[in-house]
């Protein structure tokens, strides 16, 4: 009779010194003598071995049993259970891209005809390059010339705010790069995210308009040309009573465009809202938020000042683009963004750190439609080097 295995069991993970050390003890129960078997000896080598191999095997068999329960699939196994079981295409990493994303100013005597793609540019913190998606000539002394701009790697850390993006790594002397606009990309949708839009996704079988279901078709909207909206924050408001209902959007860097707000409202009057009654996607508003604060770390963790403002920021960054719309609720309290929560930020975002502080120990209050936003500078973090 084959062994019954527990689903604990088969979505456990064991370490390759787990695996050892259960080849030796079932070795020993069988009568060998374990003991003589020294370190770095013929047996121990076929022991480690066959140990890695167990290993793999193991993490094949989890991969493989978490497949079937949307709690526990992970990564390329989830996407195939979101599309086949639910019907939800997990959104992928779009490149930030702008129309007139640069301008060059030529100060030099070259003259210089730049085809699409012809031109890299890039930021420095995080680094990130760029190239021209549209040509045009710069003529000597001239300028200045405004092409469209696409980052070389989707998601994210191509994001980059106005005037940041100044390097030019093509050569061309006497030639200058700036960006007056903002460029921003989406990084591939997170499991967890996956996951809530896939029971969200239940919701849009109820022909009663609930909430979730207007989160749903939020977050799952798209552009004529099939790329994603990009919400990924979504609050549904209490109905008025009168048949309206107002919904605000917002995405990781806060406000939605004009264009992106007008296809989550054609997706809500095409798909979700029941007939007869009006519901009103709107952007939320930006409310910048930034925590300067100080910290103490060892100074040997080697990780320079400005490597730890940067670790900081992006930690402070990253938890800011998961707040609410309307900040978080504690109820009777209205909508904050709370001060203890950043600083439990600050303080973990480096393995080691001795102590964190805020320069000012205040929640930040937040209205209905407000999106907090992420809007500190590193150079709000004072890092402290301990000896």
């Amino acid at each position: 009779m084959a062994a019954q295995l527990s689903l604990s069991t088969l979505l456990g993970t064991a370490t390759l010194d787990a695996w050892k050390a259960t080849i030796i003890s079932v070795a020993a129960r069988v009568g060998l003598k374990t003991e003589n078997w020294a370190e770095g000896g013929y047996t121990r080598t076929l022991v480690a071995l066959f140990a890695e191999l167990y290993t793999t095997a193991g993490d094949v068999v989890r991969l493989i049993a978490a497949s079937g329960f949307l709690d526990y699939a992970e990564g390329d196994w989830l996407t195939l259970l979101a599309r086949n079981m639910f019907g939800v295409e997990r959104i992928q990493a779009t490149y930030a891209a702008a129309a007139g994303g640069i301008t060059l100013t030529n100060t030099g005597g070259g003259l210089y005809v730049f085809d699409p793609g012809d031109l890299v540019v890039a930021k420095t913190s995080p680094q990130a390059t760029y190239r021209n998606t549209s040509g045009g000539t710069l003529s000597p002394g001239g300028g200045p010339l405004t092409l469209d701009l696409m980052a070389e790697e989707p998601g994210s850390n191509s994001n980059a705010g106005p005037n940041t993006i100044v390097e030019l790594v093509t050569t061309a002397l006497g030639v200058t790069v700036t960006n007056h606009v903002a460029l921003a990309g989406l990084d591939e949708e997170t499991d967890e995210a996956l996951r809530d839009r896939c029971r969200d996704s239940l919701a849009a079988l109820s022909v009663g308009g609930i909430k979730k279901a207007y989160e749903f078709f939020a977050k799952s909207a798209l552009l004529p040309d099939g790329t994603p909206v990009g919400a990924t924050r979504v609050r549904v408001m209490p109905a008025a009573g009168d048949g309206t209902l107002t919904v605000y959007v917002a995405g990781p860097s806060g406000e939605m465009t004009g264009p992106l707000v007008a296809a989550v409202q054609m997706t809500f009057d095409t798909k979700v809202t029941p007939y007869g009654l009006d519901a009103t996607a709107v952007s939320a508003t930006n409310l910048s938020v930034a925590a300067p604060a100080t910290i103490w770390i060892p100074a040997s963790l080697g990780i320079s000042t400005a490597d730890a403002r940067l670790i900081v920021w992006k930690a402070l960054n990253q938890f800011v683009q998961t707040l609410p719309i309307g900040g978080t609720i504690i109820t009777p309290e209205t909508g904050k963004v709370y001060w203890r929560a950043l600083l439990a930020v600050i303080a973990n975002a480096i393995p080691g750190t001795l102590h964190a502080q805020l320069t000012a120990e205040a929640d930040i209050d937040v209205t209905d439609g407000q999106v907090p936003i992420w809007d500190g500078a590193s150079p709000d973090i004072t890092v402290m080097q301990v000896p």
